[in-house]
This record gives C-alpha cells, structure tokens and sequence, in this order.
C-alpha cells in the first residue's frame, strides 16, 4: 500500500504519513485525514505539486506520493518540475528546493538572470526568493562580472563569536535591557578599526555607520546551543551547551550601495576584458572587507554592552560574506575549455568552501531556530553555496496587512526569546511568519547531499533598533 504524505501549506515542516489506495485517495478522503492528522476542521483544499488542486472525487495521480494541504491561503509549495535550460549555449539552472516554497516570481527572476550573456550555471537555494530586481538566495557562474547581481549591499554576511564569561542560562529580558547606544555613530577611532582590517581609504561611512547593525533583516541575535547533532564539529569550534554565543549579520552599511551606483551608471556587465572589471574588484574587495570590520565593530560594542571586560573580546567562530563575486573554483562550470576564469557570483548565498573550518551558519527567523551546516559533496551541484538562511516567504507590504490583534507582543517569540526593535513598522515586518520555516530551507540541502547538520542554536534576544 503507498504511502502518501500530508504536508501542511503554511508550516512544511508539519507532515503526517498515511497509507491508502484508490478510491481512497480522493480529495475528499486525503482531506478528511489530513483534518485528522493535524487536528483541524478548518482545513480545505488539497494541493498537488506545483498548485493545482485535486477535486473532491479526482483520484491523485499513482505517481504522486505527497499533497499539501490548507486552509484556503494560495499554495506555497514547491514548484511542478525543477526547470532546466536546453543543452547548449544557454545557461543551466538548478533549483535545490523539494519542501521549502519557491514562488513563480523568484524563479522568473532566476531565469531571467540565467539569460544573461556570458552566465553559464544559476542556482536557487531553497530560500529563493524574489527580490526588486533579481532573485536573492542564488549563486550565478559567468564569464564576466555582474556588479548588480551582487546587489548593493556588498560583503554583507554572518559572522559568530563566542561571548566570554556569560552563562547560557540568562534572563532574556534583563540581556535585552543591557542593549543601548547600538544605533549610534561609535565613539572610537573608526580609522585605526578599518586599518586592521586592510582598509585604508576612509569613505563617507566610516564616522556615521561603522559599527551599526542596519535595517532590513540584518540583526544581532545572543544565542545559545540548543542541540547538537555532530559532536565532531562542535569540538572544532569548540562550542558547548554552558555558554552564550552571538550571530551578526550585517554588511557594508551604504558603502556597497554607493558602490554599486557609480557602477550602474557607467556599466552593467564587466567582462574580463574590461578595462573596468579591475577598479571595480579592488572597490568591491574592499567593501568586502568593511563589512567584516563592520560585524566585528557590533560584536565589540555589544559586549562591552553586557559589561564584558576589554581583555574578554568576543572570539569569532566562523565568518561568511554571501553578497560577493569571486573567481570561480575550477572544475565543471568553472575554468571555460580556454582556462579562462570564470566568476561566482552570490546573492545572498554562503560561499561552503572558503570558512576555514568548513562549516557555514544558517540563521533562521528572529523566532526560530538557527543551524550551523558542515558543507558536503564536490560543490559542483549548489556552485560551491549553501543556503544563506531561511528566506523571505512573505512581502514586506504583505505583512502591513495583518489584522491588530496578529499585531500583539511581537517583542515576544515562541521560543521565549526577546527581540528589541522600536521601529513599529520593521518589527511588523520582519515577524518570524515572514520567513520559511528553516527546517525546511536545512531539509532541503541534506536531501540534496550539500549539507548535514552540525548543531542547533535557540535566539535569546535579537537586537535589531532602538526608537530613533
């Protein structure tokens, strides 16, 4: 007898395994086991994949061994087919999404990006999503450069520190209270910082925003190791359940941006003979750089919040920039047949061979969990990438639309943790439920044999802004 799993629409990570055989496999009959299984009446319609809904007396196709299942929301499922380019000239795109939703929008926007000249391989992560003019989550191999596919906020990453002296078993709260003066220009000397960190031309943005964690979905979230899944690399990094940890991800506050503007205007595609794909690099590198000073400027600043002592600096655990372009490791989609240099670019993308240890974060949203992932595999099917968290799933505007009362005690998560934002209309927006689930964007790259697991982190409290 087939098995048939239930998957709930809105929350992937929800499954239930039935077994059934026509005529018992009906719209009608999988839609009372899922009401069963999942304990609601309010379920409603039966999704196949790709969207379509199976009727109440259609029976689903004998090839078909999953459904989703909701309450009357659009489908949020995977797409039908993983959409592949001919052979040939044209690129190849790859999606690595089986239970995390990709919209037709995000993989437009991939196709779209795939038709470019000179890109040769795009691939989709499974927290693609679309973003204003190209999709974010991706990693794209070309010929040449392209500076907006990097998109203007260059170098921007994740980076992990161990927080010295601070026990794990803290009261959110009273950590949340110790967060002030973030938002602020740093007091100190912001060109001796950068100089540390080989940039040595001052910019517009060093006195006002080196240090600052940003807007958007950037953050820096005190954290704590809820479980670990392999023993071997939580030595590595010599991580344990007794202590506090904090993840900052943020970038290079309005340098990139500026960055990316001068390029718009002059060029929008920099192949390697370009007398300009060199002055942009250095420009781009040293951005790169910026933002690494940047999250680790936070991190100093942080802990001198938490009244850690100076010689008790924060010890960075793992570094990875997901907004880049580098050149391409070699190998198949690599080298072209001339041995050319071929570029990599990601968008919001973590890169899974360059972090030293080998292991990359995953940062869920500000109410779910976070994983760190030991990458796997030659790096020929991801384009040397992983997943760089879990994905936007709804649209800023979308989020403004939720009723008064959805709008209650978002300073608390189900998980207990504190999140500080007092910009009314950020916390609004970036709520956990405008994110896929991570289990999901994590599940995906296990199934794909790019990732496995390393050890789960528990958010105790995100900062994010204070009221300006």
């Amino acid at each position: 007898m087939p098995a048939i799993t239930l998957i709930l629409n809105t929350n992937h990570t929800k499954q239930a395994v039935v077994w059934a055989t026509p005529p018992h496999t009906t719209g009608t009959a999988l839609l009372a086991q899922a009401q069963n299984k999942f304990r609601s009446k309010a379920l409603a319609t039966v999704f196949q994949r790709g969207g379509v809904a199976l009727g109440e007396d259609e029976q689903l196709p004998p090839e078909e061994d999953r459904v989703w299942i909701a309450k009357g929301e659009a489908y949020a499922g995977p797409p039908v087919t993983l959409p592949l380019r001919e052979p040939g000239d044209a690129a190849e795109v790859r999606i690595i999404a089986e239970r995390s939703f990709v919209s037709d929008e995000a993989l437009k926007q991939l196709e779209r990006v795939a038709s470019l000249p000179g890109v040769r391989v795009a691939v989709g992560m499974p927290d693609l999503h679309p973003g204003s003019r190209f999709p974010i989550g991706c990693a794209l191999v070309a010929d040449g450069v392209y500076p907006a596919l990097i998109g203007s906020d260059i170098g921007c990453g994740i980076s992990l520190y161990r927080l010295a002296s601070l026990p794990a078993r803290l009261d959110a709260a009273k950590l949340a209270a110790r967060l002030t003066g973030l938002d602020e220009p740093w007091a100190g000397d912001t060109r001796a910082w950068l100089e540390r960190y080989g940039v040595h031309q001052a910019t517009a943005f060093d006195d006002c925003s080196l240090g600052t964690v940003g807007g958007g979905n950037h953050f820096a979230e005190v954290c704590r190791v809820e479980s670990i899944t392999d023993e071997a690399g939580a030595r590595e990094l010599g991580m344990t359940e007794d202590e506090l940890y904090l993840m900052v991800h943020s970038g290079s506050r309005g340098l990139g941006s500026s960055i990316l503007s001068s390029q718009t205007a002059s060029s929008s595609y920099l192949p390697a003979s370009s007398p300009a794909l060199a002055p942009y690099l250095e420009q781009h590198d040293g951005a790169v750089l910026w933002a690494c000073a940047n999250r680790d400027l936070i991190a100093h600043r942080l802990s001198a919040c938490l009244g850690l002592p100076g010689e008790a600096e924060p010890q960075k655990l793992l570094e990875v920039t997901h907004n880049s372009v580098t050149p391409c490791p070699g190998g198949p989609g690599g080298d072209d047949a001339h041995g050319a240099r071929r570029w990599l670019h990601r968008k919001g993308a973590a890169p899974s061979d360059t972090t030293g240890t080998g292991i990359v974060p995953c940062p869920g949203s500000r109410g779910d969990f976070s994983w760190l992932l030991r990458p796997i595999g030659d790096g020929l099917l991801n384009a040397h990438s992983l997943a760089h968290g879990a994905g936007r799933l709804r649209a800023r505007s979308e989020m403004h639309t939720q009723p008064p009362s959805a709008r209650a005690k978002l300073v608390d998560t189900p998980l207990g943790s504190r999140v500080v934002c007092e910009d009314p209309a950020l916390l609004l927006e970036e709520r956990p439920e405008a994110y896929k689930a991570v289990e999901g964007v994590v599940g995906d790259m296990e199934a794909a044999g790019v990732a496995q697991r390393v050890l789960c982190l528990r958010p105790v409290v995100t900062y994010k802004c204070r009221a300006k």
